[in-house]
């Protein structure tokens, strides 16, 4: 029979071209793994979250689906952002959305299948395999049990594999690539999100083993001695192959200025993840990086002596103090030290106004106290993002929301940002005083249509 295979989601899983190279998406690779009559349409695109896919995207591809067809729904790298109140779709509504594909795709005959997030490349200091999605991909697994959709738990294979690869490895699945190593990407490019071709065809192979497994295509369909290949196993990363690299901070004075380190900034915070970049003289070739005398990675240098390098696994909280060291033609250079200190740990912010069960008018200002280095403060209501604000030097923060609060009693949530790291919610009580939506005084001068927000006509509307 023939059919169609649609891929829905985010930038992970859609379709790169050659000037995008090396980065390439799951789902272009479906293509090369299937042998029957089944024609793979991938309608992933970047950016996307499931609140978006729904009201831009999905009737079109609605228009298109026939009776039989396969649907990949594969949202959650992007919905869970909270540090993007544009693009963060809290759990609540995500399984709605979630519920609602599905329910379309069902309805044309078609069989909708939930897909779980990919894991990030991201490995704690001991080096195993973090989530970094939040609750997104156990939300996606509770929607499908509770419809008795078919699964593919993407996070949890994903997260299995790169476990099995560990980190000196898996950056060969990833766009990542040192200053020069690629001819599209001169200066180098650090993406712990999207994947490379190697690495795409191998989560490629995942989904369609499962696929398989679940019984939503049949062995007939797919090229079943490539799902059965053993694992291509990456080669280690270059800076992982550098030999005796602690003799270099044995050789004084050495032959060249030492590297500039621009990020982090001197004496200042960063997080678990963060990437160093900067600067190193003419004829400097390959930098390494040490902390207490232990060789901890290493990068190559671009042509006008650029920079950029992350560590393969994260940074343990606390003062840390990096040496870095050039390698060159004619030798080693100075010796750079560079001290910051890694926050991973955001305490939950202060909430000093309105004072907690207090009453307020219908447009109260929120203001508090963070630790200082936070960079943003967002608060939520029953789960939803309803606003965001940055934090000064000193630590304080205020906000007030463009729209008037309902009469009554409101409880927020207060959540303190640190590049990827959130606080725990600070939960805030307060009271609106206002005019009930039932009262009298709203249905005063309804013969007149409205004059605006702000209005010195009579009568009196309700609204302050």
């Amino acid at each position: 029979m023939n059919r169609t295979l649609f891929v829905l989601g985010d930038s992970i899983p859609a379709p790169r071209t050659e000037e995008e190279a090396p980065m390439a998406g799951w789902g272009q690779k479906i293509q090369e793994l299937l042998v029957g009559p089944v024609e793979v349409a991938n309608y992933a695109r970047s950016a996307m979250t499931t609140r978006k896919y729904f009201t831009q995207r999905l009737p079109a591809l609605l228009n298109r689906m026939s009776r039989g067809d396969i649907v990949l729904i594969g949202f959650g790298c992007v919905d869970h952002m909270i540090h993007n109140g544009a693009r963060y779709v809290p759990v609540p509504e995500y399984q709605e959305l979630l519920r609602l594909f599905a329910a379309y795709v069902h309805e044309q005959g078609a069989v909708p299948v939930l897909v779980t997030p990919m894991a990030r490349y991201a490995f704690s200091a001991q080096g195993e395999v973090l989530n970094t999605l939040g609750d997104h991909p156990r939300a996606m697994a509770e929607v499908a049990a509770r419809l008795g959709v078919p699964l593919v738990d993407l996070t949890t294979r994903t997260m299995q594999l790169w476990s099995q690869l560990g980190p000196t490895r898996l950056r060969q699945y990833f766009c990542w690539t040192d200053p020069g190593e690629h001819p599209l990407h001169p200066d180098g490019t650090i993406d712990s999100a999207h994947l490379n071709h190697t690495g795409a065809f191998e989560v490629a192979r995942l989904v369609l083993a499962e696929l398989c497994n679940l019984g939503v295509l049949d062995k007939s369909e797919v090229n079943v001695p490539a799902l059965m290949e053993p694992l291509m196993v990456p080669p280690v990363s270059g800076e992982f192959t550098v030999q005796a690299p602690e003799s270099s901070l044995r050789y004084g004075q050495g032959t060249g200025p030492a590297p500039v380190i621009t990020k982090p900034a001197q004496g200042g915070l960063a997080g678990a993840m963060v990437k160093f970049s900067g600067n190193a003289a003419s004829g400097t070739d390959y930098l390494l990086f040490f902390e207490q005398g232990r060789y901890i990675g290493g990068t190559s240098v671009g042509g006008a002596g650029q920079w950029s390098w992350r560590r393969s696994v994260n940074w343990e909280a606390g003062e840390r103090l990096v040496q870095c060291v050039g390698l060159r033609g004619d030798g080693v250079s100075a010796i750079a030290e560079h001290r910051f200190t890694v926050l991973t740990d955001v305490p939950s912010p202060l909430v000093t106004a309105p004072a907690e069960g207090a009453f307020t008018g219908p447009r109260p200002r929120f203001s508090g106290r963070v630790q200082p280095g936070v960079t943003k403060v967002v608060l939520k209501e029953r789960g939803v993002l309803i606003g965001a604000t940055g934090v000064d030097d000193q630590g304080e923060w205020a906000f007030k929301h463009a729209h008037a609060w309902r009469p009554g009693t409101h409880t927020i949530e207060v959540i303190a940002l640190f590049g990827a790291a959130e606080s725990a919610p600070a939960p805030h009580t307060f009271r609106v005083v206002g005019i009930p939506e039932d009262s009298p005084i709203r249905s005063l001068g309804v013969t007149r249509h409205a004059c605006g927000d702000v209005c010195e006509h009579r009568p009196f509307t309700g609204d302050w």
